[in-house]
């Protein structure tokens, strides 16, 4: 019983911020929704829609009773928005404030956004066609298929009054923006048929938010305003998801209407922007990549640092994650570049750098993107030759590592006598090409595999990989010595292997490989998707990559033949460790990028991407274990050699 009263209280105290921030998007809606309607309800200090004029009464009393609770809840006005919302209520009993209550609404709705961190756009710009399909299925019923408000349910809905909103009045749409249609369809408008549709996804409610103000919009409007807007190079900041989430369509027509003299070009440009921008688009990840750096200086310039991080973040994660696949396709060193530059942004915001500092890092960044873009779009004129060489390079790039790993492991195996453990290493690696593969199918397409989900798969397979191979090539050392080895020969080959010594060798082996394969894979898509005409030349250029990876690990294993036994096993126990630690180092790196570990940038820490080096605190401290773990080990076999020996000396 006490355990239950216990959850009890918890429960309840712990949904208590929930329901205080439902609150505030609902205050947040109801005067965004008072600011945009007035004018429908009063002119000239008259009534000229009875019906909006008692709305307006109803959700300005609503309004104050939603703030007395969360000012009773909080001891106070946290926003400082009480005059505000008290004369917004007189101005509407008194029906004057034509000017001055659409004003004092979007005062109010600001500062509830700032003051409590509102969210008032989606991640990037949805696609028109997903929410048409969201509207079908939950909003046509009444609003029609055209959003005219003449659905079929129209009739039957209770209360019949309000009608369903026609989505095709100019007029009534001029004052909507998609932030206040999403919270319509989130909270529904009390005393009316509009219901909530809380129950649908965020992601969902933002498209179909969307989607309703293009309805009115003609598909030729839309293409003659993409051709002036064009023509004008529009501001970047009004074709961005923030802007264009928050701006009605009269603000939009404004902004619009210093640019262009001709009302219908003003129109078209407009359709363009709610219809065109969105239509059958294609997710940019680069742009997105950029409008989330921009995004992420203006809050650090507000002092919102942990906000501007976040999005720093999603730039890297949502955004060039997704491309760069097709960029080390391309140029791997570039891709490489950007990264250390995304870490350095990151850690400059973390530390609380002077504004002028990440204004610097920004414009250095967006620069480097802004090339990307280049590259990435004149990729369709790429020639043969260099398809196949970059065909050929990625797979022997990406496999040499784990080709070094298998081969060295398989030479050791065989000096052992131990033939019959081979298999078990073609076993591993055959697995982790297998799922590769399926990773790549479960997704349907590899570039839809989200940023943040491939840094979390990269990055936990290359610690367990990296703890993996620093333990074999501690076995390796401890048996560099001729007389331990004799010892192990006469102990261990002739026994059958255990179950536990058969699932360490097909773990190192599938481990090597997988994140390896991993990676191959994208790579590969990414390549086949820019090189349209040359499919026989990527084709061709992955056959001839593993021809010379077969030469290389022929090469490994002759020359491990030939070698002396101790230096054979020296060496491969070298190598096996430092590819433990390469893997530590990016895989931290690669779950800092996801928030999984911190990150504390090292201003005159060294960056070598071959050696898994990054200046970051974590990846160095990390590194630094593994190398301290490493000499305790040579020193424990050097203190058993030297015990050894003791009592054949004396």
């Amino acid at each position: 019983m006490r355990v239950f009263l216990c959850s009890l209280v918890f429960l309840l105290v712990g949904s208590a911020p929930l329901r205080a921030a439902d609150e505030i998007n609902k205050l947040v809606a109801l005067v965004d929704y008072i600011g945009g309607d007035y004018k429908n309800a009063v002119a000239s200090g008259k009534v000229i829609n009875q019906l909006e004029y008692d709305e307006m009464l109803e959700f300005s009393t609503r309004a104050l009773e939603i703030f007395g609770n969360v000012k009773a809840a909080e001891g106070g006005d946290k926003a400082g928005i009480e005059p505000q919302l008290r004369e917004i209520a007189v101005h509407i009993k008194q029906k004057s404030g034509e000017q001055a209550v659409p004003r004092l609404a979007n005062q109010v709705k600001e500062r509830l956004i700032r003051t409590y961190n509102i969210v008032t756009y989606p991640k990037s710009l949805p696609d028109l066609e997903a929410g048409r399909i969201v509207y079908a299925e939950n909003c046509a019923q009444c609003h029609g298929e055209t959003g005219r408000g003449d659905g079929p349910g129209a009739e039957s809905m209770q209360p019949k009054e309000p009608t369903p909103a026609n989505f095709q009045d100019p007029e009534l749409m001029s004052g909507l923006s998609p932030f206040k249609a999403f919270n319509t369809t989130t909270f529904g408008i009390e005393g009316t048929a509009m219901p909530s549709f809380s129950a649908l996804g965020e992601e969902a409610r933002w498209q179909v938010a969307f989607y309703v103000l293009s309805l009115r919009f003609q598909h030729e409007a839309s293409a003659r305003g993409a051709k002036l807007a064009a023509s004008t190079k529009l501001p970047e900041q009004l074709t961005r998801v923030d802007t264009l989430a928050t701006r009605t369509d009269e603000e939009l027509g404004e902004e619009l209407s210093r640019l262009f003299k001709r009302h219908s070009d003003t129109a078209a440009v407009l359709a363009y922007l709610r219809k065109g921008l969105l239509q059958d688009r294609r997710p940019d990840p680069l742009l997105a990549a950029r409008a989330f750096l921009a995004q992420a200086v203006d809050l650090y310039e507000q002092g919102k640092r942990q906000e501007a991080y976040q999005k720093a973040v999603d730039a890297y994660l949502d955004g060039f994650e997704l491309a760069e696949p097709a960029l080390f396709s391309k140029d791997a060193s570039l891709g490489r570049e950007i990264e250390s530059r995304f870490t350095e942004f990151r850690g400059a915001i973390r530390s609380g750098a002077n504004p002028a500092r990440i204004r610097e890092l920004h414009t250095a960044l967006d620069q480097k993107l802004e090339h990307v873009t280049r590259i990435l779009s004149g990729s369709g004129t790429a020639s043969e030759a260099y398809t196949l060489f970059n065909a050929a390079l990625i797979i022997v790039r990406e496999g040499v590592e784990a080709a070094l790993i298998v081969s060295a492991i398989i030479a050791v195996l065989k000096a052992t006598g131990a033939l019959d453990a081979v298999r078990y290493i073609h076993l591993g690696w055959a697995l982790a090409l297998l799922s590769g593969i399926a990773t790549w199918f479960v997704a349907q397409t590899v570039l839809t595999v989200g940023g943040a989900e491939r840094e979390v798969i990269e990055g936990f397979t290359a610690i367990l990989a990296a703890l993996v191979l620093f333990s074999v090539s501690y076995w390796l050392i401890s048996k560099a010595e001729a007389k331990r080895w004799q010892r192990y020969i006469q102990q261990k080959v002739k026994e059958a292997l255990t179950a536990r010594r058969v699932a360490a060798l097909v773990g190192v082996s599938f481990l090597a490989v997988y994140r390896e394969a991993f990676e191959t894979v994208l790579f590969y898509q990414a390549l086949w998707l820019q090189s349209p005409t040359a499919h026989g030349f990527v084709i061709g250029g992955f056959f001839l990559g593993v021809a010379i990876l077969a030469v290389l690990v022929a090469l490994i294993f002759k020359a491990g033949v030939k070698m002396p036994l101790r230096l054979f096993f020296g060496l491969s126990s070298a190598l096996l460790y430092l590819l433990a630690f390469v893997f530590l180092g990016e895989g931290i790196k690669d779950l800092q990028a996801t928030g999984w570990f911190s990150e504390t940038p090292l201003a005159h820490a060294p960056e070598l991407p071959w050696f898994g080096i990054y200046p970051t605190l974590e990846t160095l401290l990390a590194q630094s274990l593994l190398l301290l773990a490493a000499l305790a080990a040579l020193f424990w076999l050097w203190r058993e050699s030297s015990l050894e020996e003791a009592p054949k000396r004396a």
